[in-house]
């Protein structure tokens, strides 16, 4: 038996809105979505895919949003932070790029339901 894939599910409140941010300043691009406006949608990136699924509930959105986190690995790490900036990404502001302790370099970002979203190299 293999494992070929993983995909995470995100919590939004707003899946349009969550579907925006991670396909024009994350680079991400949409590969489905059940609706227009959205309830729930996926996004790839090369061999990265996630599922965005709605929370009708604004303020569990938020709580749950708050409390999940992202890794994503990418080849050049440099190239993508300025690739990021340059679309108007925001920093998370204890999360610029720096190399840490244990080895990655990275940087860390929020999409718009609070979910903290570190790109790192790989």
């Amino acid at each position: 038996m293999t494992i070929k894939l993983a995909i995470p599910i995100l919590p939004a409140a707003d899946v349009q809105t969550s579907l925006d941010w991670w396909t024009t300043i994350a680079g991400f691009t949409r590969t489905h979505a059940d609706a227009n406006p959205p309830t729930y949608a996926g996004i790839a990136c090369d061999n990265t895919h996630l599922h965005i699924a709605r929370i009708t509930d604004p303020i569990v959105a938020r709580t749950v949003g708050e409390q999940t986190m992202v890794r994503v690995v990418v080849e050049d790490i440099q190239a993508f932070y300025a690739a990021y900036k340059q679309r108007g990404g925001i920093i998370h502001p204890n999360g610029d790029l720096s190399t840490k302790p244990w080895g990655t370099t990275e940087f860390a970002a929020h999409d718009p339901n609070g979910i903290c979203v570190t790109f790192q190299n790989s």
